[in-house]
């Protein structure tokens, strides 16, 4: 409550509040219209300031859109020269003959006898490991081979098959139901012969007869003895004891390709990059399918993608700088322009000053990195011309690729033409300074030149516009 002096009598100290000669109701007060009169003040100076913070901010704001452009031309002439287009990347250095060598059979090394940095050549000794029971294996296939062969001797002649090991059997060897000679040199029949081993054949005996012959005749690389036609051969017991002679056979192989891989020998030429142990640890088998550029117990080439090359891996990894490549990609556009056999130049990234020649060799239609369109990656690979051999797997290299080529053209500066394709337009500026627009057609078109192939002769001059802010 607002005490107004001149209209209250009363006196606190009294403690009596109501005026003097009150009749029940207050007095009348002007504390309202006062009170409105500062409210409307205040709102008016609020006004105004928000006024003003807005008006300063669209100033500021509208300063850089309002602010005119500058347009600047100026006139280049029709001229003659050389007009290159080319197309860049970047990529690694990779060789076709670097090779990650493994054991393909595991054990214990023996011996080791190259390290990093040893320059090797194809067929030479690299490492060894223990051969103690590839040995001992590839004795026991010789010996199995040789009794196979030898019962499939015995069988082609008539005689009974071996017996299996550990069974019994006629210690002599001799047949039990072939024909005896007789003290006259004649032949008889054995008291306890068959009569299909009487002299007296029926067709179809004679028809088996020809058959076995036949079967005996092609199996004679297994044995390496003279076939004999015997009617009292056995078809089952001939065909069981063929299969034991293959069984052998193959088994001595895969003893003897086990033996060989207890050797470790260098696939190729090169530099051994790096060695993965040492004599007295042991090293696991891996064996890789041979294919081209492979051999058993070498690590297939490098798979490259995004225009990077992994490392081959092995026991012993052997770089060769023979053959080498360059692995790049390119956008989806350059790509087009490209095909087999233009000229490009690398340059070393860690060696600006090291320029090499070099041919596309292929160019790939599979985009890598999953992009597509603008944003698609293509594999390029490049054929380095001239000296390698101080290069090394995995250095970084810029490419230039030179895409398009004209001697002796018309060319203007790109930056005069507009449009897109082959037609384009220009505006030409004669002698007296007046312009008027051209079609032209467009050949050969660089980063700043573009061949003019009609529309234009040299001389002449063309303008070119550019906006300044």
């Amino acid at each position: 409550m607002i005490i107004y002096q001149n209209a209250w009598s009363g006196s606190l100290a009294g403690g009596s509040w109501w005026p003097r000669g009150a009749t029940g109701r207050l007095p009348d007060m002007k504390v309202l219209p006062r009170l409105h009169k500062a409210v409307l003040l205040n709102s008016a100076l609020g006004v105004v300031l928000i006024a003003a913070v807005g008006g300063a901010y669209a100033v500021v704001n509208s300063g850089d859109t309002s602010r005119p452009t500058r347009t600047d031309t100026r006139t280049a002439a029709v001229s003659t020269g050389k007009v290159q287009a080319t197309v860049t990347g970047a990529g690694l250095l990779t060789s076709p003959s670097d090779a990650g060598v493994n054991f393909t059979t595991g054990g214990q090394l023996t011996e080791v006898e190259v390290k990093a940095g040893d320059k090797v050549t194809k067929g030479q000794v690299l490492a060894k490991v223990d051969d103690t029971a590839p040995r001992q294996a590839l004795a026991q296939a010789k010996t199995a081979l040789v009794a196979a062969k030898a019962n499939l001797g015995r069988v082609q002649e008539g005689q009974p098959a071996s017996p299996p090991a550990g069974s019994g059997g006629n210690p002599s060897g001799a047949p039990s139901h072939a024909p005896s000679p007789s003290a006259s040199g004649s032949t008889t029949p054995s008291p306890t012969a068959k009569p299909s081993d009487s002299p007296t054949a029926t067709p179809s005996q004679s028809t088996k007869a020809g058959t076995i012959a036949g079967i005996s005749m092609r199996n004679a690389s297994y044995v390496g003895v003279v076939p004999v036609a015997n009617p009292s051969v056995d078809p089952n017991l001939l065909i069981q004891a063929q299969a034991q002679v293959s069984q052998a056979q193959s088994a001595l192989d895969t003893a003897q390709r086990t033996l060989d891989g207890t050797v470790l020998t260098a696939p190729v030429d090169g530099t051994v990059a790096s060695v993965a142990a040492s004599v007295g640890q042991t090293v696991t088998g891996t064996t890789y399918a041979a294919g081209p550029g492979t051999t058993a117990g070498t690590a297939p080439a490098p798979a490259v993608t995004g225009g990077t090359s992994a490392a081959p891996t092995g026991f012993i990894v052997l770089t060769n700088p023979t053959g080498m490549q360059v692995k790049a990609n390119v956008s989806e556009a350059d790509a087009l322009r490209l095909k087999p056999g233009q000229n490009a130049t690398v340059t070393l990234t860690a060696q600006s000053t090291t320029v090499l020649n070099a041919k596309v060799l292929s160019v790939s239609t599979l985009a890598v990195n999953g992009g597509v369109g603008a944003g698609a990656q293509y594999p390029v690979t490049l054929d380095l011309m001239g000296p390698t051999k101080d290069l090394h797997t995995g250095q970084g290299v810029t490419v230039q690729i030179v895409a398009g080529e004209a001697s002796d053209a018309l060319f203007v500066p790109t930056a005069a033409l507009s449009g897109t394709g082959t037609k384009r337009m220009v505006t030409v500026v004669a002698q007296d300074g007046t312009a008027h627009p051209a079609e032209v057609t467009v050949g050969v078109e660089s980063d700043t030149n573009t061949q003019i192939t009609s529309g234009l002769t040299q001389g002449q001059k063309v303008r070119i516009t550019t906006v300044a802010p």
